[in-house]
C-alpha cells in the first residue's frame, strides 16, 4: 500500500525555484544571519566606563559598547547622544574615557582607534590626535583622560605604560613614565585625575597602587597594595578629586575607596550586587562641585550618584530587556529541531530562537529562587530537549524543559562532592550524563540527568589534566571530552571517564595560539571548534588538535567578533557564535555551502529530528510524515541546487537523487 501511494505522488512532479544566498568571510565558512542588539535607546547603556561633570554640572556618560556619548543633567535626565562605530570624524571605537575643560571643550580617550578626540559641549566635533604607536604623541590603548586648570591634557596610556601631556589642541609637551613596578613605573596606568595644585594622581592597575606625581612629572608618592582590606585595592581603576582634593578611586572590587590628598584612608563604599549603593565593575569617577560622586557600574549599565560620604541618592540607565536583546550572550545550544537557545547573562534569563533567529520564548529573572538566575553562563540540551543551565554566582545547575518549565536543580557553593565554584560549562552525552567545568576549583564533575553525582577530574595547575579555570566543554560522537582551560590558553582531550588523551595550545595570537580560550564545540565529523575571545575568531581543528582554519577579526560588521564567547555548531555544520560586547548572536555556513531554509511550500525551515545532520523533516512541521516525502519529490530539483546536499542526502551517495526519496519513503 505505502509503494502504490508513493506511485502516485510520483506522477505528479512541480518544480519550483528560488535562491539563498551567504556573504563570504575567510576561514572557509560564510556568514549566514545575526540578531540581537543592546538597549540602544535614550538613556540605555551598554557597558559605560568613563564619566566626567562641566561647569554647569551636566553628566557625559562614554556608553564605550555603543560606541556613543550621552549627556544627561545631574539629576539623570537624558540632553543628548552623538556617535557611531567607526574611525571616522567623530566616530568611535571603545570610547573609554572622557574629560571637560573649563571653557566647556570635551576630549574622549577613542581607544582602539589609538586617539584622543575632542568636541564642543553638544557634540560637534573639532579635531583628533593620536595614532597607534609608542613614539611621542602616539598612543597604544589611551586609557584615561584629565585636563589641568591651564588647559593642558593628559592621557594615561595604557599599553606604553607611561602618561603623555599635550596642549589643548593636541601639541605634544612631554611624558613620563616605563613598564615595571618602581617609583613612577606603570603596569596598566588606568584612571587619572589633577587636584587644585596640579598634581597628577594615576591609578596603577596591577600594581594596584596610586601613584602622585607633580605637574611635570616628577615622582612624589605612592599609596596602596593588593588586597581587599581598607586602602588596599582588586585592580583600581577610575579616579578623581573634590573640592577639598580628597581622592576617590574605583576599585574593581566592587567598592569606591576615599582618601585624603596624602593617601590617608578616610572612608569606603559598595558591594558587589545590583541593588542601589551596590556595583558589578565600577569604573568612571566624576565629582561635581557640591561634592556629589558619580559612578559608572559597568555591568550594571548604570549610572549611581552618591554624597561625598557614600550615601546613595539616585540612579539611572539601563540594557535592552526587550526579547531578542541581549545583555552580554555567553552561551548556547541547539535543540534536535534546530532552535536555538542562549543565556542572556546580564538580564538573568534564556532567551530560544528558531535557526535564524525568530523569537520564540524566554524564561528566567534575578534571584536565587527555582527558575531564577544569577549570571546565567553555559547551556546544553539532551536528547529529549531538556535544557541544563550553569548558574553561576548561584553555583548551581537547573534542569528545564524545551519551554522553560522548571525540572530541577543541583549543586550549592564548596568545594565537595556534587558542590561547585562558579561552574561555567555544560554538556550532555548521549546517555544523559552531565558534565560541568567547575570553575573554581579547577575540575570537571560528572552527573546523572536528575544532578546524582558520579566522578570528577581535575586539579589546578599547568600539568596534564590539570587546570587553571576550566570554561568551556563539548562532546564528540565517541563521547571524549573536550575543555577550554582558559587561564593556560589551551584545549585539553579527555575519555568520557576523565583519562587525559591530549591537549594543544598556547598562548598567542598565531595559529593554534589563543588569546582566552572560552567555548568549544565539536560537529558531527568530530572537528573541534574554539572561541578564541581576545584574539577575536574562531579556530577550527581536528579532533587530534591540527590546526585546519579559521575567521572572524575584531569589529561590528557581519561575520566580525567583539569578544565571541558562546560557540555551538547544529546538524549541517553551521555554527553559532555568541558575540559578548556587541551583544548578538552569529550565524556562519562552511562556504561551498547554503545554509537549510524553507522549502517552497513548506511551513518552516526543515528539522534534523534525530540530529544526524539529515533534516527528514522537509516542510518543517515537527514530525515526519508522508507530507516530508511529497514535498521532497515535488522540490527535488530545487533543493538539490538551493539546499546543502550533505543535509538531504539521506542515503548518503553524495547526491539528491530518487534513491534518497525511496529512503525517505521507507522510514515513515
Amino acid at each position: 500500500m505505502k509503494f502504490k501511494y508513493f506511485f502516485y505522488f510520483f506522477c505528479a512532479l512541480l518544480l519550483l525555484c528560488c535562491s539563498a544566498q551567504a556573504v563570504s568571510v575567510e576561514g572557509g565558512y560564510a556568514y549566514v544571519t545575526q540578531w540581537g542588539s543592546s538597549g540602544q535607546e535614550a538613556g540605555q547603556f551598554n557597558q559605560p566606563y568613563g564619566v566626567t561633570i562641566d561647569s554647569i554640572g551636566d553628566v557625559y556618560v562614554v556608553d564605550t559598547y555603543n560606541n556613543w556619548i550621552q549627556k544627561f543633567d545631574s539629576n539623570g535626565t537624558f540632553l543628548k547622544k552623538w556617535g557611531s562605530f567607526g574611525t571616522g570624524d567623530g566616530q568611535f571605537n571603545i570610547p573609554y574615557d572622557i574629560a571637560v575643560d573649563s571653557v566647556g571643550y570635551v576630549y574622549v580617550a577613542d581607544m582602539n582607534n589609538n586617539r584622543i578626540q575632542k568636541f564642543n559641549s553638544t557634540g560637534g566635533y573639532l579635531t583628533q590626535w593620536g595614532t597607534k604607536g609608542s613614539e611621542e604623541g602616539q598612543l597604544d590603548q589611551p586609557g584615561s583622560v584629565a585636563v589641568d586648570s591651564r588647559g593642558q591634557i593628559y592621557v594615561a596610556d595604557w599599553g606604553n605604560n607611561r602618561v603623555q601631556v599635550f596642549n589643548s589642541t593636541g601639541g605634544y609637551l612631554m611624558q613620563w613614565g616605563s613598564s615595571g613596578s618602581g617609583d613612577g613605573q606603570f603596569d596598566g596606568p588606568n584612571g587619572i585625575a589633577i587636584d587644585s595644585t596640579g598634581n597628577v594622581y594615576v591609578t596603577d592597575a596591577y600594581n594596584n597602587r596610586i601613584q602622585e606625581f607633580n605637574s611635570t612629572g616628577g615622582y612624589l608618592m605612592q599609596w596602596g597594595s593588593s588586597g581587599s582590606e581598607a586602602g588596599q585595592f582588586e585592580i583600581p581603576q577610575g579616579i578623581a578629586m573634590d573640592s577639598n582634593d580628597n581622592v576617590y578611586v574605583a576599585d574593581s572590587g566592587n567598592r569606591v575607596q576615599k582618601f585624603t590628598s596624602a593617601g590617608t584612608f578616610i572612608t569606603q563604599w559598595g558591594t558587589k550586587g545590583s541593588e542601589a549603593g551596590q556595583f558589578s565593575n565600577p569604573f568612571g569617577i566624576a565629582v561635581d562641585s557640591a561634592d556629589n560622586v558619580y559612578i559608572t557600574d559597568v555591568y550594571n549599565n548604570r549610572v549611581q550618584k552618591f554624597t561625598s560620604a557614600g550615601t546613595f541618592i539616585t540612579q539611572w540607565g539601563s540594557q535592552g530587556l526587550e526579547v531578542g536583546q541581549f545583555n552580554m550572550p555567553y552561551g548556547d545550544a541547539v535543540d534536535s529541531a534546530g532552535n536555538v537557545y542562549v543565556t542572556d547573562l546580564g538580564n538573568s534569563r534564556v532567551q530560544k530562537f528558531t535557526a535564524n533567529g525568530t523569537f520564540i520564548t524566554e524564561w528566567g529573572s534575578s534571584g536565587s529562587g527555582d527558575g531564577q538566575f544569577n549570571m546565567p553562563y553555559g547551556i546544553a540540551v539532551d536528547s529529549a530537549d531538556n535544557v541544563y543551565v550553569a548558574d553561576l554566582n548561584n553555583n548551581r545547575v537547573q534542569k528545564f524543559n524545551s519551554t522553560g518549565s522548571y525540572l530541577t536543580q543541583w549543586g550549592m557553593t564548596g568545594s565537595g562532592n556534587g558542590q561547585f565554584d562558579q561552574p561555567c560549562g555544560v554538556a550532555v552525552d548521549r546517555f544523559g550524563i552531565v558534565y560541568v567545568t567547575d570553575f573554581g576549583n579547577n575540575r570537571v564533575q560528572m552527573f546523572t540527568s536528575a544532578g546524582g553525582y558520579l566522578s570528577q577530574w581535575g586539579s589546578h595547575g599547568p600539568g596534564a589534566g590539570q587546570f587553571s579555570g576550566p570554561n568551556g566543554i563539548a562532546l564528540d560522537s565517541t563521547g571524549n571530552v573536550y575543555i577550554t582551560d582558559w587561564g593556560n590558553n589551551r584545549v585539553q582531550k579527555f575519555t568520557s571517564t576523565g583519562s587525559y588523551l591530549r591537549q594543544w595550545g598556547s598562548s598567542g595570537s598565531e595559529d593554534g595560539m589563543f588569546g582566552d580560550s572560552t567555548s568549544v564545540a565539536v560537529d558531527r565529523d568530530s572537528n573541534v571548534y574554539v572561541s578564541d575571545s581576545s584574539n577575536h575568531r574562531i579556530q577550527k581543528f581536528d579532533q587530534n588538535g591540527t590546526f585546519i582554519t579559521k575567521w572572524g577579526s575584531y569589529g561590528l560588521e557581519a561575520g566580525q567578533f567583539n569578544s565571541p564567547f558562546g560557540i555551538t555548531v547544529d546538524g549541517a555544520g553551521n555554527v553559532y557564535v555568541t558575540d559578548v560586547n556587541s551583544n548578538r548572536v552569529l550565524k556562519f555556513a562552511p562556504t561551498g555551502t547554503t545554509p537549510v531554509v524553507i522549502v517552497p511550500g513548506g511551513s518552516a525551515v526543515p528539522q534534523d529530528l534525530n540530529h544526524d545532520g539529515l533534516y527528514e523533516d522537509v516542510d518543517g512541521n515537527g514530525v515526519l510524515d508522508f507530507g516530508d516525502v511529497v514535498l521532497f519529490f515535488n522540490q527535488m530539483d530545487w533543493i538539490a541546487e538551493n539546499e546543502p546536499i550533505s543535509a538531504f542526502d539521506f542515503n548518503k551517495n553524495g547526491q539528491i537523487d530518487f534513491n534518497d526519496i525511496i529512503t525517505l519513503f521507507n522510514e515513515l
